[in-house]
């Protein structure tokens, strides 16, 4: 490594901008583990204004931590960053140091030591992208507000929810700078050639393999592939094509499948010509040569946000078909056709079998999901004239001057923060609602799955992604569901019958930071924001009274739902290996913010 390398590598870790990142990263950690009833400081003073002061003790009796935040509905916490401060043997600073803050509380919180050093891996990782984001610059919101697709997937800070929100464990130093949505370098993804006796192609009707594959890559470099496979002495015809991360093929590939290159199964063969983008997901890409044809999705096996990042073969196998499914719900339903809804469908994948790993019952799941890629449509060529397209998950952004994105797009659009409020849970919600509610379906909302179509900076529908992997089934879907696709998807563990596609993968996911960041950046009450929610979602349930006794079945009003433990499955499960993706675990009991007004409802109707 040259002195130029080196030192490169190392710029973000500016002492400055370390502490600024590792305070940030100790403002949500406090928040969330608090929201998960982990942390459980003391309340030694409240302010008429609302404001509340904590001490949070560890393990020692010479340190302590004080800091002051501000009560959100849901269990949740403004906590002012500034005011956070370790207290060490009588003398008091800034907390700066979030992996020694895990380490103090190990006892308190329970913690496994390998489960904590394996934690402060990522928190580590994360800490360092951070910084790298800070030393590179961050586009202030409203300039932001102005950008493209593109450019603003790139300046997404990572999952809310999660703390180790970009722990991308196997990745190295160079891979991070080559291959991290935050990087923003392009790709061009490398082809292999697969034997059809291990590899199963699977489309949609309406595609065929070999035009497929002509559009993705062109007929010259289709026929350059097959020429490689003739000069090999193996007939052309009898081979798939999936194009592969780099990553994945010098990590993985070349050394677990040797035996398959060995014997001409699987074929090397070069680089695609088209170049790539990143997205926030890490392993899936955006076309930029031709921004209308598919994203390509691809395993990169590393771990990220909670699990190792593979292609799973039965949602391979079923994706194209659950695809049409679902074309077919919205095709024929005219209340989502008006509301502009797009589904982006998983039109075509291929899977790879490892003969070794497929013998062996109940494997560590991420064995058997090395090899595979997916093709999804793009949401460009949906897109009416006026329209520009950004992911939701930009709603949550707050730049360096502490200006919100959302409050920069309200501002430019004229109108006021209720009229854009309004609009946008007119996009976002009703949709959801009605899938639920009409079609049994539940999909999973969070910022990084939803793209927002705006119209003069005013959210006018959306896009919905990321349908084999992320479907959840409660009884109803899984009754209309053909028997094949039900059993390779996830059945929802709901024994309350609660709507927790909307309750946890809305309310809790998604508007309890949305809504606090408009009440900070634009003053727009909390109490406000969820007026509005819950009059969207009773306009949706007045205009189908048809559906009245699913209202009732899956109540949206119910007075309490469970929290989901995102962090606390892995702080109390650790890092073992399992054979199926890590579900988080649900507990405990959060105020339904509906619950107010529909208490408030039923009252004034009882006195008239």
């Amino acid at each position: 490594m040259t002195t130029t390398n080196l030192t490169g590598s190392v710029e973000p870790l500016n002492i400055t901008i370390w502490e600024k990142v590792n305070q940030n990263l100790f403002a949500k950690t406090l928040a969330e583990l608090m929201h998960e009833q982990v942390a459980l400081p003391l309340i030694t003073s409240k302010t008429e204004e609302g404001l509340i002061h904590f001490r949070l003790n560890t393990d020692h009796e010479n340190i302590y931590y004080t800091f002051s935040a501000y009560p959100r509905m849901l269990d949740y916490w403004h906590i002012l960053k500034p005011s956070i401060k370790k207290h060490q043997n009588g003398k008091e600073k800034p907390a700066t140091d979030v992996s020694a803050f895990f380490i103090e509380q190990q006892q308190s919180f329970g913690l496994n030591s390998f489960t904590l050093a394996h934690y402060i891996e990522e928190i580590l990782h994360t800490l360092y992208a951070d910084a790298f984001i800070q030393a590179k610059g961050r586009i202030p919101a409203a300039k932001l507000a102005d950008a493209d697709y593109q450019t603003i997937e790139h300046q997404m800070d990572g999952h809310p929810w999660i703390i180790v929100n970009k722990g991308r464990l196997d990745f190295n130093h160079t891979d991070y700078l080559e291959y991290a949505p935050e990087a923003n370098k392009t790709v061009q993804l490398i082809w292999i050639a697969v034997h059809q006796s291990r590899a199963a192609f699977k489309a949609v009707d309406e595609i065929n393999e070999q035009e497929f594959f002509e559009a993705e890559l062109g007929k010259e470099k289709l026929n350059k592939f097959k020429e490689i496979l003739s000069a090999k002495g193996v007939i052309a015809s009898d081979y798939s094509f999936i194009p592969i991360h780099e990553w994945q093929w010098n990590n993985k590939l070349l050394i677990l499948f040797a035996a398959d290159i060995a014997g001409q199964l699987l074929i090397p063969l070069e680089s695609g010509d088209d170049i790539y983008s990143p997205q926030q997901s890490i392993r899936t890409f955006f076309n930029l040569s031709h921004p209308d044809k598919h994203y390509v999705k691809t395993a990169i096996s590393i771990l990220n946000t909670g699990t190792v990042r593979g292609l799973p073969p039965k949602q391979l196998a079923i994706a194209p078909r659950l695809t049409a499914w679902l074309k077919s719900i919205l095709s024929n339903d005219q209340y989502l056709q008006d509301l502009g809804l797009i589904l982006l469908g998983e039109v075509a994948s291929i899977g790879y079998l490892h003969p070794n790993y497929t013998q062996i019952t109940d494997p560590p799941f991420q064995y058997n999901e090395y090899l595979g890629a997916l093709w999804r449509e793009s949401p460009g060529k949906f897109l009416k004239s006026g329209e520009k397209l950004m992911t939701m998950a930009s709603l949550l952004y707050i730049d360096d001057q502490e200006k919100s994105f959302v409050s920069e797009l309200i501002t430019k659009s004229g109108l006021t923060t209720e009229q854009w409020l309004m609009s946008y849970l007119n996009a976002y919600l009703k949709p959801l609602l009605h899938i639920y509610y009409q079609h049994a379906v539940c999909v999973n909302p969070h910022g990084e799955n939803v793209i927002l179509v705006l119209e003069n900076y005013v959210p006018v529908r959306i896009v919905l992604k990321d349908f084999a992997g992320d479907i959840l089934l409660n009884e109803e879907a899984q009754e209309k569901l053909p028997k094949d696709f039900s059993e390779n998807m996830i059945l929802s563990s709901n024994p309350e019958n609660v709507p927790l596609v909307i309750l946890i993968g809305v309310f809790e996911a998604f508007f309890r930071y949305l809504s606090d960041i408009l009440e900070t950046t634009a003053g727009y009450q909390e109490q406000s924001f969820w007026t509005c929610v819950y009059d969207v979602v009773q306009t949706y349930q007045d205009e189908h009274q048809e559906l009245n006794a699913k209202f009732e079945r899956y109540n949206l009003f119910t007075p309490h739902f469970k929290r989901l433990n995102i962090n606390s499955q892995r702080l109390f499960n650790g890092y073992k290996e399992t054979t199926g993706f890590a579900r988080s675990f649900k507990s405990g009991a959060l105020i339904n913010p509906l619950t107010q007004f529909k208490t408030a409802e039923t009252a004034i109707l009882k006195e008239n």
